[in-house]
């Protein structure tokens, strides 16, 4: 073998390993990006769930609020009625 091809050799075989190093850097860094999406999904599906518990539990409060609300205004019909009746006795 000449030393050309001596030096051809050596060239190509640090660059077949240089490209094997980069091809395992890049599978590495795949596998990291894999392993992020699929944390991210987990942590989204969980958000998912609990704004849907959140969304039912504000419904819930909606309902509570509008009949407390109805009870309320229908108190001040009430004391309106009462504070007119009274007026009409002291006079």
């Amino acid at each position: 073998m000449s030393e050309l091809e001596g030096q051809s050799t050596v060239a190509f075989e640090r660059l077949c390993a240089h490209f094997e190093q980069g091809q395992r850097r890049q599978a590495e860094q795949i596998e990291a990006l894999r392993q992020q999406v699929e944390r991210l999904s987990a942590e989204n599906e969980v958000l998912r769930q609990r704004t849907e518990r959140e969304d039912a539990e504000t419904a819930i409060l909606r309902q509570w609020f509008e009949r407390l609300d109805g009870q309320v205004t229908g108190l001040a019909r009430d004391y309106e009625t009462l504070a007119a009746t009274l007026r009409e006795l002291w006079r």
